[in-house]
């Protein structure tokens, strides 16, 4: 777990290096799919661990279907 932390926290930086916000006001970046909550949030740990802010998990689908469709996301957030 520990060798993919740097890759993933570079990942993280240049997703929101390079993302545009959708307008002025909104300075966060969806991450995600994540399959597990888990690994949701160990991600979101580590998006704070490097600074960022960061929102809790949640997920969306499977609600009425399989489980197995449920994905999760979190929000960071950061400076314009």
């Amino acid at each position: 777990m520990k060798n993919c932390l740097p890759g993933l926290g570079l990942a993280l930086f240049l997703s929101l290096t390079l993302a545009a916000p959708a307008n002025a006001d909104a300075c966060s970046y969806r991450m995600g799919p994540f399959v597990t909550q888990d690994a949701a949030r160990a991600a979101a740990q580590q998006a704070r661990y490097l600074g960022f802010e960061a929102s809790g998990v949640w997920g969306q689908g499977g609600l009425y279907s399989d489980w197995s469709n449920r994905r999760y996301f979190f929000n960071v957030f950061y400076e314009c």
